[in-house]
């Protein structure tokens, strides 16, 4: 700062007559302040001081001496009723909120007194950038030389710190929530990372959720993370299959708690005549399921087709076969499964549905 800014900080009237030319140009208030910060300095006046003597200046009140210590208190949003605080937290959208408990403690426990309800949450990891929305909005953590640039739906910065670290505190806010509820998930882990293992804390509550991952092993402790009372649809992809006993611990063990589950999509891999059977005993004891859909990749030396139709016990025709469809009825029930397995080269798909 130069002797003459430093001479007009230390003086109030110096102060004050920078104020009466800036309201005299009659420029807007907000270009007035920065002006006014440039001449005199960033610490000179607070902006709800400047915009005091601005716009007393600005209607033809030119007392430089006016005692404001009689002046009523200006009211803040905090001196809002809690009521009317409620009703304007209730026009924002769950994002906006989101952000807005952030601001301070009054402000906080207003935003958290409405239901943290979102209609859809994705989110995509790699070893260069953590994505993700929020309702549809994007944001963005992307690596740098040095740190990170973070988007959001109003703006884009750079900041001195790992995009993976500053990613996870900003879903962390929202996804620890306990009171937190989805409709839709959707997570991408496209690397060996195990980076977002600890944002899930269970139960969290999800209605469906779509799990893509390297690995169909990284997808399981998303799967556990969910709360079996809500959740209704689970679909796994992954690049690389689970072996054998994963997968059918998986079967018997992990999905058995979600027995509730109107449908779900996996893949299988390396499954003996007996696994699918396996397969097929549990899934009739689910007791909502409506429909799921398995993909088996066979060996290059099989017909991935004959191999699941026979295990099923299924009448396989004569000759090349891109369809076999198969009834299994339920026991104890009037009900029944029908598979439609479907070739597709080196693997098959089987699509089964309940009939009632």
């Amino acid at each position: 700062m130069d002797e003459s800014s430093e001479v007009i900080k230390n003086s109030d009237r110096a102060t004050k007559t920078v104020i009466l030319y800036e309201a005299l140009k009659k420029n807007p208030i907000f270009s007035s302040y920065r002006n006014f910060c440039k001449l005199v300095g960033e610490d000179a006046m607070e902006y709800k001081d400047f915009e005091f003597w601005y716009y007393r200046f600005y209607h033809g009140k030119m007392d430089f001496d006016y005692d404001r210590s009689m002046d009523p208190v200006p009211k803040t949003i905090m001196d809002m009723p809690i009521s009317l605080m409620y009703k304007i937290t209730e026009e924002l959208d769950t994002v906006e909120r989101s952000y807005l408990r952030t601001m301070n403690k009054p402000l906080k426990y207003t935003a958290d007194s409405h239901p943290l309800l979102f209609d859809n949450i994705e989110i995509a990891v790699s070893n260069h950038n953590l994505e993700w929305t929020l309702n549809y909005k994007y944001f963005c953590c992307a690596k740098k030389d040095n740190g990170c640039t973070l988007q959001t739906p109003t703006k884009k910065i750079e900041i001195d710190d790992s995009f993976m670290k500053k990613g996870l505190e900003f879903l962390a806010r929202i996804l620890k929530r306990p009171d937190i509820q989805v409709n839709h998930l959707y997570l991408s882990v496209s690397d060996q990372t195990q980076a977002l293992d600890e944002l899930f804390s269970a139960p969290f509550h999800a209605k469906s959720v779509k799990l893509n991952a390297f690995e169909t092993n990284q997808t399981f402790p998303f799967v556990l993370a969910m709360n079996p009372g809500e959740l209704e649809s689970i679909h796994l992809d992954s690049c690389c299959t689970a072996d054998r006993d994963q997968i059918l611990r998986f079967f018997e063990k992990d999905l058995a708690r979600f027995s509730h589950l109107k449908s779900f999509k996996c893949q299988l891999n390396s499954f003996e005549p007996v696994d699918f059977q396996r397969v097929r005993d549990i899934i009739s004891t689910f007791k909502e399921l409506e429909s799921c859909q398995l993909r088996y990749r066979g060996d290059f030396n099989t017909f991935p087709i004959h191999t699941v139709a026979e295990a099923l016990g299924a009448e396989i025709p004569f000759g090349p076969l891109d369809t076999i469809k198969h009834r299994f009825p339920i026991p104890e029930t009037n009900e029944q499964l029908e598979f439609r397995i479907e070739n597709a080269e080196y693997s098959c798909f089987i699509h089964v549905r309940k009939l009632r």
